[in-house]
């Protein structure tokens, strides 16, 4: 099926409403995480853009005050929420099959292996519309801390994958999942294209120290490596070293956290729990370390570069692909992460060329990673036959 596609600035009034390409994007949740502030900037770029756009919700979110909700409906974009409580529940099979035929969308964006499955259930019934697949990450790493069994796990991810086969177009955030999805699938052939970040904030100070900050944000669970920061913490020189940690966790986590920190490092952590002004948080912080033993692609990382902040990170794909040495610092294990630690805390303290040249490093890494280089490469995955 060919779709032409129009912006509204190039239509008059008097053309048809159905020569405008309408997009409808789906999602399992809108609780803030990586795929789900993508979204969020997608959507924004593309109403920038003069396309048309939709937002159709699988379940509902966990908590309202992580939720995208409020930002997505201030950008004016109708949002359709299923509330269906499982993936298998067939009246969210109905709801969506006859929103998708009413409102006659043009491109159906799916994002999360629960959508992915529903609409490639929809296409079934209903092949008037293109589908694009965003694989977000790795999924079978987001189930390691489930109950479920290794051979199911494999089995789920096979079978999505066998999903995948019927999308006109996959994306991959990275090149790590997008070998991960040929693994999977020798048959797919993804599309490599990552997120983008802001370039506003980028604004570097003129010096540092002698106090320094330093940050994590993200999910705190043990996949994100903030087990390994603690210990690591832990051996450093805290003198006016302070470290704060920002995002959610079970509070049990967060007090078996606090056992393994010795008593003094104790004193110079912050548990901050969900943070809603990240700009304020980065602002806050010296030196951002992203330990992460998995990732997609790692937004936070980008994230805090985007904010002009130096980074540690562990040196595996994706995050060691836009992070270098010559921009940051990588670490392999514990032994290096206390080495890097220590080197970046005496390198912003007095070393404040060797800190400009990795902040010069990092600032063409932002500008690559722009919407304007990355969003013309989702508009052609959207035309391509």
């Amino acid at each position: 099926m060919k779709i032409i596609y129009f912006h509204r600035s190039q239509l008059g009034f008097h053309l048809e409403s159905n020569l405008i390409m309408k997009i409808c994007h789906v999602i399992n949740t809108l609780n803030r995480g990586g795929a789900e502030t993508h979204l969020f900037d997608l959507v924004e770029q593309q109403i920038k853009e003069k396309y048309i756009v939709d937002l159709i919700i699988i379940g509902p979110d966990n908590n309202n005050i992580f939720s995208l909700e409020n930002e997505i409906t201030n950008l004016d974009v109708p949002i359709k929420r299923l509330n269906g409580p499982r993936m298998f529940n067939i009246l969210s099979y109905f709801k969506l099959y006859f929103y998708i035929k009413k409102n006659k969308c043009d491109i159906i964006h799916s994002h999360q292996p629960r959508s992915d499955f529903m609409i490639y259930v929809i296409k079934k019934f209903n092949d008037n519309f293109r589908w694009i697949v965003s694989v977000h990450g790795k999924y079978d790493t987001y189930l390691e801390s489930t109950d479920i069994s290794n051979s199911i796990k494999k089995r789920f991810m096979i079978s999505l994958a066998r999903y995948w086969e019927k999308a006109d177009s996959i994306i991959a955030i990275s090149k790590a999942v997008s070998d991960w999805i040929i693994e999977l699938n020798e048959k797919l052939r993804p599309t490599i294209i990552p997120y983008w970040i802001d370039q506003s904030n980028f604004n570097p100070p003129d010096s540092f120290g002698p106090g320094i900050s330093i940050g994590f944000l993200g999910r705190i669970n043990k996949n994100k490596g903030i087990e390994d920061l603690l210990l690591t913490f832990n051996k450093i020189d805290t003198n006016n070293v302070t470290l704060k940690i920002g995002g959610y966790a079970d509070p049990s986590y967060i007090e078996y956290l606090q056992t393994i920190s010795s008593k003094e490092s104790n004193k110079k952590i912050s548990y901050l729990g969900y943070v809603s002004n990240r700009k304020k948080f980065f602002d806050s912080v010296d030196l951002f370390v992203f330990p992460s033993f998995s990732e997609g692609l790692g937004l936070v990382l980008l994230e805090a570069m985007s904010f002009s902040k130096i980074c540690i990170t562990r040196n595996i794909l994706p995050m060691n692909s836009y992070l270098t040495k010559d921009s940051g610092y990588l670490f392999k294990n514990n032994e290096e992460l206390l080495s890097s630690l220590n080197q970046a805390i005496k390198d912003l303290r007095y070393d404040n060329k060797k800190i400009k040249s990795k902040l010069f490093n990092i600032e063409q890494m932002v500008k690559k990673s722009s919407a304007s280089s990355i969003f013309p490469l989702i508009e052609k995955v959207y035309q391509d036959e």
